[in-house]
């Protein structure tokens, strides 16, 4: 029970214990009426005339308010039987909220810690690369004379090839793919156009040329790719020059 909404159980006792209260009053007024006709119905005086009838009336009415405490005490039984399975079910409702409690505050913490492992695997990975590139920039920035330039450039951008390509494997290892757009039909959902040109060598929109790679994990984009996007051109129409030149072939 949340905020202090009543249950389809609590209406159920609730309406349980209002009709035992109804039927509780209803017996005791019954049973007033009765000790009240006892009363009345008891011999005032001697008379040996209305003795018998008046005794077995009594009797009836004594027999009466008998039944009627019976009643009423059965309900009374039955009224608490029902409020000891309603606290029972009372007791069973708050510990179950408070299993559900605990149950949310586990799930928080195990995606928490799902995150952070993810995210210390990841970091050992790009740290690891990232040292690489740091010995590859203190390589090339040690060259002390020009005749050694050419050949420090050389070795700088073939280390940094290799850094890009162990980024990408560390990508792969993570689920992270690159979406394969070159000479692909254009998909708004894993593509973003930059640059839209119209060449009659393509029958649909094809993407010619990628400026910047998309990447996706799962069937999630993490980037869209930058592309270039090629329409087929209109063919011009032939027909008029056709007829022009049947025109002036034809004899006089």
């Amino acid at each position: 029970m949340a905020g202090g909404t009543m249950s389809g159980k609590d209406k159920k006792h609730r309406n349980n214990e209002h009709h035992h209260d109804a039927a509780s009053n209803e017996i005791h007024e019954e049973k007033k009426e009765l000790q009240e006709k006892i009363k009345q119905e008891e011999p005032v005086g001697d008379s040996s005339t209305n003795q018998p009838s008046d005794s077995l009336e009594s009797g009836a009415l004594q027999d009466q308010l008998q039944q009627k405490e019976d009643a009423l005490q059965k309900l009374q039984e039955e009224l608490n039987k029902k409020n000891e399975e309603l606290t029972a079910l009372k007791d069973l409702l708050i510990r179950r909220q408070a299993d559900f409690e605990n149950y949310k505050k586990r799930v928080i913490r195990m995606q928490e810690d799902d995150r952070k492992l993810a995210i210390k695997d990841m970091a050992l990975d790009v740290i690891t690369i990232n040292d690489d590139l740091i010995r590859a920039i203190d390589a090339a920035s040690n060259v002390q004379t020009v005749e050694n330039l050419a050949e420090a450039h050389t070795s700088f951008v073939e280390g940094v090839k290799i850094i890009s390509r162990q980024i990408e494997d560390m990508l792969k290892r993570y689920g992270v793919e690159e979406i394969e757009s070159l000479n692909q039909p254009f998909d708004p959902e894993y593509n973003e156009a930059i640059e839209i040109d119209e060449s009659t060598d393509v029958e649909k929109d094809t993407i010619t040329k990628v400026y910047q790679k998309g990447f996706k994990l799962d069937k999630y984009v993490i980037r869209a790719a930058r592309v270039k996007v090629t329409r087929p051109a209109k063919k011009p129409d032939n027909t008029s020059e056709k007829t022009e030149e049947n025109t002036t072939a034809s004899p006089h």
